[in-house]
């Protein structure tokens, strides 16, 4: 019993020497093949507040029946794609960063799809603004100072200058509409 023992031992020994001994060849620089370059990304990173810049393009608004249609732009100011998918959420706010009203609800007049940002590139979204229900009584109108728009998936948000009287009353003054984010610019 002893020897066989002793036997199992000494091949459990050397298999670890022999194991060590291995891994320090496959280790050592004389033996390392070269490194392979890392496999591109399947898909770019997602789009986030830090890397867009959003902005109100007022001079391309359009307009019917008391609703006006601004594009809202994101363009990218990172250095590389990101991608995007959905509806932005949106808000105005007052100078203190206050909400105003309620937040934009979602336009379904388009379907959503993704959308690659090259870097410097622009993407849009529809706003829909209704200066008719700013009107109405009850609406309580004030001067907005900024949108806070959060790009889809993040949880900060970009401010865009907007300086429109808006609703401060939530419950059914929804005076805000927002379209998915679509590729390219709407100027």
């Amino acid at each position: 019993m002893r020897k066989v023992i002793r036997r199992t031992a000494a091949a459990i020994g050397a298999a670890l020497v022999l194991g060590v001994g291995s891994a320090v060849w496959a280790t050592s620089s004389a033996s390392a093949a070269p490194a392979a370059p890392a496999a591109p990304a399947a898909f770019p990173p997602i789009c986030t507040a830090g890397n867009l810049a959003v902005w109100v393009s007022y001079d391309a608004m359009n307009g019917a029946a008391g609703t006006w249609y601004y594009p809202l732009e994101f363009t990218n100011t990172s250095n590389r794609t990101c991608r995007t998918w959905g509806w932005p959420g949106v808000s105005a706010a007052n100078a203190n960063g206050k909400q105003l009203g309620n937040a934009a609800s979602r336009n379904s007049l388009y379907g959503g799809t993704w959308v690659n940002i090259p870097s410097g590139g622009t993407a849009h979204a529809l706003l829909g603004y209704g200066a008719a229900e700013v009107g109405t009584s009850g609406c309580k109108p004030q001067n907005a100072a900024v949108l806070k728009v959060y790009p889809p998936n993040s949880r900060s948000a970009d401010h865009a200058f907007f300086d429109l009287p808006v609703c401060t009353v939530g419950g059914k003054h929804t005076y805000l509409t927002v379209s998915v984010i679509r590729p390219g610019t709407n100027i």
